[in-house]
């Protein structure tokens, strides 16, 4: 979809820090993260809701998200846990109607600023071209570490 910006950032008419991507889908660091390292995975169909795409394609966006993790502990990221987080339709706060995975790095004793940060992270669009340079600095480091399978 043309005003989509997943299929805009996946058709490569918008940055992204990309981490990863194959044939059906993406990673790539969220540019408003909540954590350090904040990912989404993304598929490179478009589908607003989970239940419309394949089952097959629901594991490979969860297999990426596996990887994911496995790619911020190797990179030697301070991270003791993740959460995975999935916003299904408008009403639950999907923002971006094109189905995404978020891939959050935890720390231990950082609910409070994790929580703060989720509910504010989207007003702050000052110093983007920074924060860009900073975002594809640690893509690239990830995708040093992502494991192929």
């Amino acid at each position: 979809m043309s005003n989509c910006i997943f299929c805009q950032i996946l058709a490569g008419k918008q940055p992204a820090s990309v981490v990863y991507q194959d044939d059906k889908a993406m990673v790539l660091l969220d540019l408003f993260p909540v954590r350090e390292a904040h990912c989404l995975v993304i598929p490179r169909q478009h589908a607003p809701l989970l239940e419309e795409l394949e089952p097959a394609l629901s594991h490979h966006l969860m297999d990426l998200a596996r990887r994911t993790i496995r790619a911020h502990k190797r990179a030697g990221l301070d991270v003791r846990a993740h959460n995975l987080v999935v916003n299904d339709g408008r009403e639950a706060n999907q923002h971006v109607p094109h189905v995404h995975l978020h891939i959050i790095p935890r720390r231990g004793g950082d609910t409070l600023a994790a929580a703060w940060t989720w509910a504010t992270r989207m007003l702050n669009v000052f110093g983007l071209p920074r924060r860009r340079r900073r975002l594809d600095r640690l893509a690239g480091l990830l995708a040093e570490h992502f494991p192929h399978s």
